[in-house]
């Protein structure tokens, strides 16, 4: 007999329940598009607009774009409240958040 989802979630230990819906949320805050980090934030295109001084059909655009300059995306992600970390990933080393993107001054804070 097949069991849900629900059934085989409830039949694990509470701790094992923890750590699945910590693990959710981790990859959930991990991958979002620039559309549903807005919307998390309760922030519509207009609004996004007029903070940015740009057309809503810009921000639209903004938000389909899968390629676009680091100063537009540091430029979006500051006008949401956030600020912007150009972080590599690079095989047997830990992270490391690269120098140079992190304002508009070239790298001169």
């Amino acid at each position: 007999m097949s069991k849900t989802l629900d059934e085989v979630i409830n039949s694990l230990s509470p701790e094992r329940r923890a750590r699945i819906e910590q693990r959710g949320r981790e990859l959930i805050r991990e991958e979002m598009t620039l559309q549903a980090l807005r919307k998390q934030l309760e922030l519509t295109q207009e609004g996004m607009a007029e903070r940015l001084d740009i057309r809503q059909a810009n921000i639209s655009k903004v938000e389909r774009r899968s390629d676009m300059l680091i100063s537009t995306l540091r430029t979006y992600v500051e006008a949401m409240g956030g600020t912007l970390e150009l972080v590599a990933h690079m095989p047997g080393r830990g992270p490391v958040t690269l120098e140079g993107f992190a304002d508009g001054s070239g790298g001169h804070k």
